[in-house]
């Protein structure tokens, strides 16, 4: 008898991987022990996620009096089930959201869920080759724009104003979402920017990717009048399982717990600023970006990219949080240590000695950027077929094609194909990353 994915998962866990991936609580260094027998139902002595009682409402109004909003729950379906419940909530069948061509791709599949079309304003991209802030929106909040989403930060820890852009939108009763899924942990220091919550209508943030939560483990704030809150709580318990994990609560719980309990963060800074430093010294650039514990290393003065350094610190005993062409990315908390990473900068600092530079610059290469309005509820309905992404130029996708991590978008649901997405897919694919939405070369488009 077997079971290949415990086998798997088991393996793994026995080769005390250090890791600088999610989630924060680092294979399990950072989470209470006695969480499996939490494994229970909605029984009398237990209560309901989803029909709150005396211990549910206490943990929610903990939750919110930490972040400062009106309204606050604990999910286990991670921040996919609260963009969900945000956008459900301000956004009618048939209305319109705005996004940022950088945003999830939960956001273009719950448009295709519940019939909503989706609006994009283009995202330049920095000497990192990363999507920067969002700044002003006013040129896009035309009439027919219901509610726009911001990510903030993104998944190289850079943010947007988002008091600025919450003025922006509330001067025309257009309320401001934020996928604030990286940003848990802002509440935790002043060395951090403020939470998005201070200003924003309804924010989601997922407690596993930098807090001692399990995955799945997330939160869901909401201010104001601005969402439909009778449709919010709905969403909520349309959009989450019927029988939710309270491991995954009870960790969530605990993870609000330990962020006004401790000052473990303040440390966690101040051990990142010094990374920062020895990283300058060896001759890498490494991205100043808003979160201090997001470390971005670029290697595009290196005859390496990002996927084959990520090569190297696998083999080492070392797991990052993503690779692009140009960069990796590390995820610190305070269930990193400082052996950890001086055993990462070893191995940095050994392979970049060992590498030569490169004669020229690279070409900054920035995502296809898609200028139509889409409702991509009709291509995920319309009768399809599936044929090669070589020969899709022209087709319409019936597919969200997404380089997984970041997953943002490259071909949205219900986009034209061109010739520049094929061949920036291709392009990933053959540095060696990993692109969800296509199967061995295969996309599927409106027949």
């Amino acid at each position: 008898m077997s079971a290949p994915l415990y086998d798997r998962l088991a393996g793994y866990a026995v080769k005390n991987r250090i890791s600088f991936a999610m989630p924060g609580h680092k294979n399990g260094r950072g989470l209470k022990k006695d969480l499996l027998s939490l494994d229970v139902t909605e029984l009398d002595q237990t209560e309901n996620l989803h029909n709150a009682g005396e211990y549910v409402k206490k943990a929610r109004d903990m939750l919110s009096g930490l972040y400062g909003s009106d309204k606050s729950y604990i999910l286990t379906g991670g921040s996919t089930a609260a963009v969900q419940t945000m956008i459900c909530s301000a956004v009618s069948n048939g209305g319109t959201l705005l996004a940022g061509s950088d945003c999830h791709m939960s956001v273009i599949n719950t448009c295709a869920l519940l019939g909503i079309k989706i609006k994009f304003f283009p995202k330049s991209v920095n000497s990192f080759n990363i999507p920067e802030s969002t700044g002003t929106l006013k040129k896009y909040l035309d009439e027919d724009i219901d509610a726009v989403i911001v990510t903030s930060p993104n998944y190289y820890g850079i943010c947007s104003d988002i008091a600025v852009l919450a003025d922006e939108c509330h001067e025309k009763n257009i309320p401001l979402l934020v996928d604030e899924a990286h940003g848990a942990h802002f509440i935790a220091d002043s060395s951090f920017p403020d939470t998005a919550v201070k200003y924003a209508d309804a924010v989601c943030q997922s407690a596993h990717k930098t807090l001692n939560a399990m995955n799945g483990a997330a939160y869901l704030h909401v201010n104001g009048a601005r969402v439909n809150r009778d449709r919010l709580e709905s969403a909520l318990r349309m959009f989450q399982s019927s029988s939710p994990s309270y491991v995954i609560a009870a960790s969530a719980d605990i993870a609000r717990d330990e962020l006004e309990s401790g000052n473990s963060w303040k440390r966690t800074a101040e051990l990142c600023g010094k990374l920062r430093m020895r990283l300058s010294g060896i001759g890498v650039r490494v991205l100043k970006n808003d979160d201090i514990t997001r470390i971005v290393i670029n290697f595009a003065d290196y005859n390496i990219s990002g996927f084959e350094m990520s090569g190297i610190l696998c083999s080492a005993g070392i797991d990052i949080e993503m690779a692009d062409l140009f960069n990796i990315v590390l995820i610190v908390t305070p269930s990193n240590n400082s052996e950890d990473i001086d055993k990462l900068f070893k191995i940095l600092s050994m392979t970049v000695k060992n590498t030569a530079k490169v004669q020229n610059s690279r070409p900054l290469i920035a995502p296809p950027y898609c200028d139509e309005i889409l409702f991509p509820q009709k291509a995920f309905f319309a009768f399809q077929e599936r044929i090669p992404l070589v020969s899709a130029r022209g087709r319409v996708s019936c597919s969200t094609v997404v380089p997984y991590p970041p997953g943002v978008p490259v071909i949205y649901m219900g986009e034209l194909i061109g010739k520049e997405h094929i061949e920036y897919i291709d392009m990933i694919q053959n540095a060696g990353g990993q692109i969800d939405g296509i199967d061995n070369g295969i996309i599927a488009v409106v027949k």
